[in-house]
């Protein structure tokens, strides 16, 4: 049996920069909405019943959030774990001289991670890592999760919002939205009113941000391409809609929004067949990662 095709570790200081910024600003959120519940104006006047469901959305929303995170943050996107067995090697197999490796078709190097990525698609800068192979079914679940959270802060927020605003004029509203920081320096607002404002502009950004990554990562995942391979016009691994969602999010992809699943597995690339380990989703790796002209297995 060959090597496995790994690369050193990735993990370091410059790697968690990111992840502890997303973590700070995280943070700034939940404190500017706990201050607004307990101190400010509260959350929306609603029915008991209501309330009760509106706290249900919220730790489902929550739970799923971290838990999709988690998920992302814990798996290795690296090629580390596909190996190959015999010694010949399939077509479309590259060498990566800063890895010193051969690497399969659709792997990248990132220079940010240092190794190269199994079917890289690019590099989450907010959270330092790269979406591949092995993460790309969690990174789906958490844009989407995510842009419902920031949604519900913002309806949450709303209200404080609507008094602060609604006691100035037109003009000090727009600039408030717009120039939160311009006003702060200029001692328009208080650090309160400050805070508010950003945390609010910051989660309706954050959700239309998340929005629009998730309906263009949902066009590429119906098309069966990577975000290089959509910028460089290349179709070599349509499947057809119904099996490139279970590629990349497995046999039972319709369920996977609606709570975090774990994916683990060993993927083994033989010249002569395949051995798969754990994962569904490796029934279609061979197609997946390879095109026609792509004799491997």
């Amino acid at each position: 049996m060959g090597e496995p095709w790994a690369a050193r570790g990735t993990e370091g200081a410059p790697a968690r920069m990111p992840v502890v910024f997303t973590a700070l600003w995280a943070a700034v959120v939940v404190l500017e909405l706990t201050y607004v519940m307990v101190l400010g104006p509260g959350p929306p006047p609603l029915e008991p019943l209501a309330r009760a469901l509106q706290l249900a959305l919220a730790a489902y929303q929550l739970l799923n959030l971290l838990g999709n995170m988690g998920l992302f943050l814990r798996s290795d996107p690296s090629i580390r774990g596909v190996m190959l067995a015999g010694r010949g090697l399939g077509q479309g197999w590259a060498y990566c001289y800063q890895c010193q490796s051969q690497v399969p078709p659709r792997s990248g190097h990132c220079s940010a991670c240092r190794v190269c990525i199994l079917r890289r698609d690019h590099h989450c800068r907010l959270l330092g890592r790269c979406v591949g192979f092995h993460n790309y079914r969690p990174f789906l679940c958490l844009l989407l999760h995510a842009a419902g959270v920031l949604l519900h802060i913002s309806v949450l927020l709303s209200p404080a919002l609507s008094a602060l605003l609604q006691a100035h004029s037109a003009l000090y509203t727009v600039a408030l939205l717009l120039l939160p920081w311009l006003m702060l320096l200029t001692g328009k607002v208080s650090l309160a009113q400050f805070a508010l404002a950003f945390v609010v502009d910051t989660c309706v950004a954050g959700a239309l941000l998340c929005g629009a990554g998730l309906l263009f990562h949902g066009m590429l995942l119906l098309r069966g391409q990577t975000t290089w391979e959509w910028a460089r016009g290349q179709h070599s691994y349509d499947l057809g809609m119904s099996h490139n969602l279970q590629a990349a999010l497995g046999p039972r992809w319709a369920l996977v929004w609606f709570w975090p699943q774990t994916q683990r597995s060993t993927c083994l690339l033989s010249t002569g067949r395949k051995r798969v380990h754990h994962h569904t989703s490796f029934k279609y790796f061979n197609k997946v990662c390879f095109s026609d002209t792509d004799h491997v297995f």
